[in-house]
């Protein structure tokens, strides 16, 4: 999976310059990248849409890969019609336990398993992740926006999957 997030990420990269996963921009700047304004895009951070990076002495920064999630949220809200709880809520239904191969046991005492509201990023950020990985750096945060269309087909796919196994 993190190869294929790897793969996704430097094809839709929009500089061979900058590690797409590197947060190198101020959040001026990226306001200026996606015309936005800087208060909303701290509205995205405080609903769990985007996890600023931050420097050691608190200023937030983004990366390319945070920019392009940016855009994809902006579609969403103006061609589909979905507001930050609703982009947040569809994000809360990827099946992260499924796509990170969680044991049995992380499993048990998993809360988004129990039917939380959230993704997995949001309850598990002050955390520093759900297996001590940053969410920064998980493939369920850094694939969500980019499955989003598609989320539908990645359902039925793990549903078909689960059958065969019984």
């Amino acid at each position: 999976m993190k190869h294929r997030v790897r793969s996704w990420v430097s094809e839709h990269s929009a500089s061979d310059e900058i590690e797409p996963e590197l947060p190198v921009f101020s959040i001026g700047k990226a306001a200026q990248l996606t015309g936005l304004s800087e208060s909303a895009l701290r509205k995205y951070e405080a609903a769990g849409l985007i996890l600023f990076h931050r420097t050691d002495h608190g200023h937030r920064r983004l990366s390319l890969e945070d920019i392009t999630r940016i855009k994809i949220i902006q579609k969403l809200i103006k061609e589909n019609g979905l507001n930050l709880e609703g982009i947040r809520r569809l994000w809360a239904l990827l099946p992260c336990w499924e796509l990170k191969s969680c044991s049995e046991e992380a499993r048990k005492n998993c809360p988004i398993l129990s039917g939380a509201n959230d993704p997995c990023w949001v309850i598990y950020k002050d955390e520093g992740g759900c297996d001590g990985d940053s969410c920064h750096d998980c493939e369920v945060y850094r694939m969500a926006s980019s499955c989003t269309e598609d989320l539908k087909s990645l359902l039925l796919d793990l549903l078909v999957r689960e059958r065969r196994k019984k």
